[in-house]
């Protein structure tokens, strides 16, 4: 809230942003909402919901159980390369564990971490505890021209 919304809401930004890029995550997103943009947006929200509370649940539940020092994606890496494995070898034979020449965001600890926290249902509307300041706020829709169609284009418009 510290922050204006100018600066994380489109609807509110002086400008078009429309060239800003998407990272893996939100392309990762967009693969598994396909089978909910038909939806209404409540029931979207709510399938986005669902579909994060499984993946934290699952990924908790797999950090916890694993029994390695790193991620399980990691030591299954690190078992592929068979051609560090020399190198393993002789980190092992001075008892000096292998996660030490991994970064910290492969460690188990981070893993765990990073999954940690719970996502709550948001519950009806009635019970959200929404602060004054925000309820005061008028939000409107942006001002915004629809470009002209090229021609060219109109072909192919439904």
């Amino acid at each position: 809230m510290e922050e204006p919304p100018e600066r994380w809401a489109r609807s509110c930004s002086p400008r078009r942003r429309y060239d800003i890029l998407t990272t893996n995550i939100v392309e990762s997103m967009n693969s598994i909402l396909l089978e909910a943009r038909e939806l209404p947006i409540l029931r979207m929200m709510d399938f986005i919901q669902v579909k994060l509370q499984r993946w934290f649940y699952e990924r908790r539940n797999e950090a916890k159980g694993t029994f390695y020092d790193v991620s399980c994606w990691v030591e299954e890496e690190l078992k592929k390369k068979d051609r560090f494995s020399i190198y393993f070898e002789s980190i092992e034979k001075r008892n000096i564990k292998k996660f030490n020449f991994c970064s910290n965001w492969y460690l188990k600890e981070f893993w765990l971490k990073t999954y940690e926290r719970q996502i709550h249902p948001i519950g009806h509307n009635d019970s959200w505890i929404v602060p004054e300041s925000v309820k005061s706020q008028v939000v409107k829709p942006p001002d915004f021209k629809v470009p002209p169609v090229h021609p060219f284009s109109r072909k192919y418009r439904e």
